[in-house]
């Protein structure tokens, strides 16, 4: 049953709306480019069968509107392609433009040696396999599934139609029909709902890791990649929860002469001092324990159910695996200082600190490279000093 001109300028309007829908989402979702290519596809296919409700006796208009449905799933492949740039498909987009000029050339010639609609419905045919097929060779992955998942369409909008041909003929071969029609539209819409889901998808996956990394770029301090301040307090709040009153040691830790690194060898010098720091941290302690960057060149360690001993053995190790991995990242021997407490039943995390801070200092005025362990009563001072690697210079 050949399509009436009411159907086909319904068909017209139907593909072109889900034309404009795919427009909007590429604008909307700064994906103009790999969309709009797709959207571009069904334009053309909203634009020839407007051609052909127009003149639907004109063999001219015919020929010209049913070989412009060609291009379409080509055109939907090199858009696909760019919007699953990551999930890599067999051929490449000169590929796809070279095949695509290749069918429109042999299925125009063809068509005017045999004055025939059929040599255009084979190109067609031979266009969507191809996209099919490269879909298809999509690498393992969600993304894969998808894309293999579209590739039916286009074989489906071309070889449907065949059903509908009569006894001898070949489909396309003289004016569409309401089969070859309505199977035009239904893949133009289904592509279009498709890929508007994977840009819906796309945004909220993006979304998710835009606050992933807002997240990071909070708690995490970049340059050292163990949490900042504020984030090593939370860790180490709820570590305190879970452990016995009293039961774990915090060090506080200095860089001896921080400045005359940045200052003799530079900034990136100082930079990869940092990093050295808390690399080593991190190799040394548990995984239930907690190291943070407490600002400048000062990192802070939470050792769970540990003494003030364990802590003194915990920093004479750190110093140790720290100079032998000086020279590594082109660095002086460094030294550290530490103040070192137990925590008291009860208190809170910033007191800790500040005892500690006060352990730090007395260190610093012994001269640096050493350990201070403080008393848990603050009247009797600190309870042990102990020297660690190198002399500063």
């Amino acid at each position: 049953m050949q399509a009436t001109e009411e159907t086909l300028w319904l068909a017209a309007v139907v593909v072109a709306a889900a034309a404009g829908a795919l427009s909007h989402i590429g604008a909307r979702a700064g994906r103009q480019r790999s969309i709009g290519i797709i959207a571009a596809g069904l334009w053309l296919n909203s634009a020839a069968l407007a051609l052909l409700a127009a003149g639907p006796h004109a063999s001219v208009l015919s020929s010209l509107a049913q070989g412009s449905w060609l291009a379409w799933p080509v055109l939907s492949l090199i858009g696909l392609r760019r919007f699953h740039a990551r999930t890599p498909l067999s051929g490449n987009e000169r590929a796809d433009a070279t095949w695509l000029a290749l069918a429109l050339l042999v299925s125009v010639v063809a068509a005017i040696q045999f004055a025939s609609h059929w040599p255009v419905w084979a190109g067609a045919t031979f266009t969507a396999l191809y996209a099919a097929l490269r879909l298809c060779s999509a690498a393992p992955g969600a993304d894969a599934a998808v894309l293999r998942r579209l590739a039916p369409l286009w074989p489906a909008a071309a070889l449907l139609p065949a059903l509908g041909a009569g006894p001898g003929r070949w489909p396309w071969e003289q004016a569409p029909t309401a089969l070859q029609i309505g199977c035009l539209a239904f893949a133009s819409l289904a592509l279009s709902f498709v890929v508007s889901h994977l840009s819906s998808q796309r945004t909220e996956l993006e979304l998710r890791n835009s606050r992933r990394r807002l997240r990071t770029l909070a708690n995490i301090d970049m340059l050292t990649q163990v949490p900042n301040r504020r984030r090593f307090g939370e860790l180490a709040r709820r570590a305190l929860l879970e452990d016995a009153p009293g039961s774990a040691a915090l060090l506080l830790i200095d860089i001896d002469h921080f400045k005359q690194i940045n200052d003799k060898l530079g900034h990136a010098a100082g930079d990869r001092a940092l990093r050295l720091v808390s690399r080593c941290a991190l190799d040394l302690l548990r995984s239930h324990d907690v190291v943070g960057r407490h600002g400048g060149d000062e990192f802070v360690l939470l050792l769970r159910d540990s003494s003030t001993d364990d802590a003194m053995s915990v920093a004479e190790r750190l110093v140790r695996h720290l100079q032998l991995q000086s020279h590594a990242h082109a660095l002086p021997r460094l030294s550290l200082s530490f103040g070192i407490v137990q925590m008291r039943a009860g208190e809170a995390i910033d007191d800790v600190l500040q005892r500690a801070d006060l352990a730090l200092y007395e260190a610093k005025r012994q001269g640096r490279s050493r350990a201070v362990a403080a008393h848990d009563d603050e009247e009797q001072g600190f309870r042990s000093s102990q020297r660690l690697g190198l002399t500063p210079r």
